[in-house]
């Protein structure tokens, strides 16, 4: 599951889902307000979305509460891509809370773990304007699901260790963590060594890269082994 600084209105594959950030304030209307970004491109590319929000979000609310809420399903025979929100807050002009950053994200993995097929693009959580510091957010979020991509606007600044203990040292270190499957934690041991998340996350993905390629090469060499040894 990558960081990256990139648009979050690009197709996430098929099928697929885009998820904004989002809030509990329904307006007397029935339209969920959505008059801020990245939230107002949904309403220029999804016809009626601020009123299918707002019927969601007051039906499965409890006390303002409803973490993550999937709104519109992924339609792939259709080519639709589905839509869902994110919650950080509950009223829209309040700061993001972090502890229900924290729970929406167990939310989303739990619909990840129940649409393992699906690509989601989502926006950086309670960053930005007004927001929390991206340092504060980066732990609430992990472990990141595999099919969930975090797009960001440059909110997130390319970090990395301010007494760099050298790449073998910290290999050796994430790559121990990764063999006892405990990738979480070696993320999460990157970013308190000065990495952001964005960085930790390629390391990580690097040495997952490392040793693959590694297990392919051993594994390939016991097959040939093999064949020399007992031909036929």
């Amino acid at each position: 599951m990558p960081v990256v600084e990139d648009d979050l209105w690009k197709n996430p594959g098929n099928p697929g889902m885009i998820v904004i950030t989002s809030h509990a304030f329904v307006q007397e209307d029935g339209r969920l307000f959505l008059g801020y970004p990245p939230a107002v491109e949904a309403t220029k590319r999804i016809p009626d979305i601020e009123f299918q929000c707002g019927t969601q979000v007051l039906a499965r609310a409890v006390n303002g509460v409803y973490g993550f809420l999937p709104v519109r399903p992924s339609l792939p025979e259709k080519r639709i891509v589905g839509f869902g929100l994110f919650q950080t807050q509950v009223n829209w002009d309040e700061i993001p809370d972090p502890d229900l950053i924290k729970y929406s994200m167990e939310c989303l993995r739990q619909f990840s773990r129940e649409h393992s097929n699906l690509k989601i693009r989502m926006n950086f959580p309670g960053v930005g304007d007004g927001g929390l510091a991206v340092e504060e957010v980066a732990p609430l979020l992990l472990p990141l699901p595999e099919t969930v991509t975090v797009c960001h606007q440059g909110e997130v600044h390319r970090s990395y260790p301010a007494d760099f203990p050298g790449f073998k040292s910290i290999y050796l270190r994430v790559e121990g963590m990764i063999l006892e499957r405990r990738g979480k934690e070696a993320v999460e041991y990157l970013i308190q060594n000065g990495f952001d998340i964005q960085s930790a996350m390629e390391q990580v993905n690097a040495v997952e890269r490392c040793l693959r390629e590694r297990a392919e090469k051993e594994a390939e060499h016991i097959r040939h082994w093999r064949s020399s040894r007992f031909p036929g």
